[in-house]
């Protein structure tokens, strides 16, 4: 039996990358990893090009844990997903191969952490040992709390919200008070501490994986479920919140009464002018992405992040321009990808929506051709619009605490991005997820640059803005002139080869 699981368990780890094969076309792949080698690589070799060798080889070494954290993660999601309760119950050996892939590939990462820092710190600084072991347990817990967070949503949650308490006095001196103990026993005994966290650790990891009962088999379902959300989302087709589960449907209940209301106001005004049938035929299309949905949705989490930021001012008595100042960079980020939505959700309601498009051709007064074309691209563009207007209270936020250049310059990204939707809607195929990860990482690497250059450059804000309108101008004005010679967009996908 042993010697079976030390068989299976390489096969399970191969099992992501033969997965990913059969996701998308080979130069996707191709792009997606390049991407990653020069989000990775360039900073590790520019800073062996320009820092001092301790801060260099620091840099390279960070940026080489995060690619092991990637691949961990890749891993270990794999692996969760091969942990169905059904093999678990039937096939002899699955659940001890399963923890045996885990915990080999756990151990092998952070053995080479920290002999490579052992090592490196010896040649740099002429002592080594401390350095390694402090690395080891550095990895092994960043590792395992990737695991607990892959295995259990709300601990994302709990890794997010748990530094903001430390302004409440009990929070902050339980943390530390915890943390100088084990200060204190590590440097009494570096390696039985080191030898001991890491036995725990390990033996937490193996305990993560089911046996084949009934709350294994309740536990694969969530996961499985939120996997599948995850993939449509990454391929752009966002599924209601009805489809996490009764909480999802409770929550997702005041925007189905709006998309209601919304229906029934367009229902009251209906005619056959082009503008009334295509606000009617807009719901059929967009179904779950309508721009009701977009707008609400944005400016809800804007409320609740306010209500959090209340929250926290009142327990811990911080000023809101050092919250802003540590959350920049996040919420940055969180508001381009809400800026985003539009671009990345609406190609896949087109798709999802393309049966019904041949009984809305019938309406009456509904565009045909070129007509067509236009018509769904301002319908697309307006959509747009809406959710970059619905972010205006969180970018003015932003500027009243002086941060709103380098928030501008990530969001306005998502500008020229907006031409990526005026496509061949004809031809379209069913999205995939590697398909939305090149667009994606672009905008991210010109928006991390954008912020960089507006940083240190203030002054270049002008020509720096003129340059995104322009290039948002002229990719607009090509793909509108195209827009012309394309066949008539609806339905969707009936000239895919």
């Amino acid at each position: 039996m042993k010697a079976s699981a030390w068989r299976q368990a390489p096969l399970m780890l191969l099992a992501p990358w033969q997965w990913r094969r059969n996701d998308g076309k080979p130069w996707v792949r191709r792009l997606s990893d390049a991407l990653w080698l020069l989000l990775l690589g360039a900073p590790a070799v520019a800073a062996l090009w320009w820092k001092p060798p301790l801060a260099a080889w620091t840099s390279v070494g960070v940026c080489a844990l995060l690619g092991l954290t990637f691949v961990w993660g890749l891993q270990f999601s794999a692996l969760q997903r091969l942990d169905h309760p059904h093999a678990a119950h039937t096939v002899p050996g699955h659940t001890r191969a399963l923890r045996t892939a885990a915990l080999g590939l756990w151990l092998a990462i952070v053995a080479l952490c920290g002999g490579v820092s052992a090592l490196g710190a010896w040649m740099l600084l002429g002592h080594g040992l401390r350095v390694g072991l402090v690395v080891a347990v550095g990895v092994g817990t960043l590792l395992l709390l990737l695991a607990l967070a892959i295995r259990w949503w709300w601990v994302w949650i709990a890794l997010s919200v748990g530094p903001t308490f430390l302004g409440v006095a009990a929070w902050r001196n339980l943390v530390f008070g915890s943390w100088a103990w084990m200060q204190q026993q590590w440097q009494a005994q570096p390696l039985a501490v080191t030898l001991g966290v890491l036995l725990l650790q390990g033996l937490w990891l193996q305990d993560l994986f089911g046996s084949g009962d009934a709350g294994h088999a309740r536990a694969y379902a969530s996961r499985e479920r939120f996997r599948k959300i995850t993939a449509a989302s990454a391929a752009g087709q966002k599924p209601v919140l009805a489809a996490y589960g009764r909480w999802g449907e409770w929550l997702g209940l005041p925007w189905q009464r709006l998309s209601d209301a919304w229906l029934a106001h367009a229902c009251r005004r209906a005619t056959v002018g082009p503008r009334s049938v295509m606000a009617r035929a807009e719901i059929v299309l967009h179904g779950s992405q309508h721009w009701v949905r977009h707008l609400s949705t944005a400016l809800m989490v804007q409320a609740v992040v306010v209500l959090c930021f209340v929250l926290t001012i009142s327990l811990t008595g911080l000023d809101v321009t050092v919250l802003l100042e540590g959350g920049r960079v996040g919420i940055s980020i969180g508001l381009t990808s809400m800026a985003l939505t539009a671009v990345m959700s609406l190609p896949g309601a087109l798709w999802q929506s393309r049966r019904e498009q041949a009984l809305l051709m019938l309406l009456p007064g509904m565009p045909q051709g070129v007509a067509l074309n236009r018509a769904l691209a301002w319908r697309q563009m307006r959509h747009c619009l809406w959710v970059w207007a619905s972010l205006l209270p969180a970018l003015s936020a932003m500027v009243w605490a002086g941060k709103g250049l380098t928030t501008l310059a990530f969001i306005a990204i998502a500008l020229p991005m907006s031409a990526w939707l005026w496509r061949d809607v004809s031809r379209q195929r069913a999205a995939r997820p590697a398909g939305a990860f090149g667009p994606v990482m672009l905008c991210v690497l010109a928006g991390a640059a954008s912020m960089a250059l507006l940083t240190r450059q203030p002054d270049a804000l002008l020509p720096w803005a003129a340059g995104v309108l322009l290039l948002t101008a002229s990719l607009l004005v090509w793909r509108w002139r195209r827009l012309l010679r394309l066949p008539q967009a609806l339905p969707a996908g009936r000239l895919a080869s």
